[in-house]
């Protein structure tokens, strides 16, 4: 490895971003138990909002028209409010079981991969 040449690390220093505040400086002095319990509350908020959002897409979806939505309807603080459409597929069952034949296969044989990921999820405790 060849070193670097002199100044080289001062200057890159002297260039680095400053760093950004942690945006979630609260969180840092939580225990583990209460870090699980502050996910808890921050999933119970999405839902909620997630509900709250649906309401409101269906009240903007009667207010305005296909085409108003198409071009898109322009919100405060510079949004501008757009439908999209999505196309989803649903299959007969022996086409759904043709399917799945033809991926277990391709994992038993090695002609596919797999992709894990790895996720968190809370789940109240069956009593």
């Amino acid at each position: 490895m060849t070193p670097l040449p002199p100044g080289a690390l001062s200057h890159l220093l002297k260039t680095l971003p400053p760093e950004r505040p942690d945006p979630f400086p609260h969180l840092a002095d939580l225990n583990a138990d209460q870090l699980i319990q502050r996910r808890v509350e921050v999933t119970s908020t999405i839902k909620t909002l997630e509900q709250e959002r649906q309401v409101i897409d269906a009240e903007l979806l009667s207010t305005f028209g296909d085409a108003e939505l198409r071009f898109g309807v322009r919100a405060p603080g510079g949004w501008v409010l757009r439908q999209r459409s999505r196309t989803s597929w649903e299959y007969s069952p022996e086409t759904k079981e043709t399917i799945k034949g033809l991926q277990q296969q391709a994992q038993r044989d090695g002609r596919a991969q797999p992709l894990v990921s790895t996720y968190l999820v809370a789940v109240q405790e069956e009593t």
